[in-house]
This record gives structure tokens, sequence and C-alpha cells, in this order.
């Protein structure tokens, strides 16, 4: 199954209209004109807070591998304990991200409305 790719999913949203691009000073692309700086400050605090999560689960599916091979029962301890630091920051960080995004979308919205009225 193919999954589209960042760059596919930027793509197909910017199709059918004219985009200004830009480097900032690193020389990434930056949409420039449409997205206000308050959405982009929106967009780029959810896609932190995604990456933050999917290290966390990465960190935690590797704990657990640690853990079913683990023979050392302070080891197994130390990695139970790491786990459920792990859980805490993954509840925790999840529970605000469904809102920012909700948020975010709504400024998506309007800024989609902006354009297509202009």
């Amino acid at each position: 199954m193919n999954q589209p790719s960042r760059g596919s999913l930027g793509s197909a949203f910017t199709l059918g209209r004219d985009s200004e691009q830009d480097e900032d000073s690193n020389g990434v692309s930056t949409m420039s004109g449409v997205a206000s700086p308050e959405l982009r400050r929106s967009l780029a605090e959810v896609k932190g807070q995604a990456q933050f999560l999917l290290y966390l689960a990465d960190q935690i599916e590797e704990s657990l591998d640690q853990l079913s091979s683990e023979n050392d029962s302070c080891h197994g301890a130390f990695l139970c304990k790491v786990l459920s630091m792990y859980s805490s920051q993954l509840e925790s960080k999840h529970s605000g991200l469904g809102d920012k995004i909700a948020e975010t979308c709504q400024e998506i919205y309007v800024t989609v409305r902006e354009v297509d009225a202009g």
C-alpha cells in the first residue's frame, strides 16, 4: 500500500493555484503570501508535537522489544520505569494535540476561504 509522502500531500494542496515560494535563511523553501504568521506558527507547533509523539512511540517500541528479551531483573525494572515515563509523556502530549490540530484546521479553512474569495 503506497502512503502519500509529505511532499505529495503539499503538492496536492497547492494544485490548481499558483503559489509563491521563497527560501528562508537556511535555504528551505517556504510559502509566502498565503499563510499568516499565526497559521505558520500553528502548523510548526503541530508538526513539532507530532514529531515528538513519533519519537516517543519509537522509543516505547524499542524499550518493549528490549524488555521482552531482558533476563536481568534490575535492567527489566529500569525499562519498566522508562516505559512508564514515556507513557506519561505520550499521554500528556497527546491530550493537547487534538485541540491544536482543530484550531489549526480552523485557521486553514479561513485562509482557504479568503484565497478563494479573492
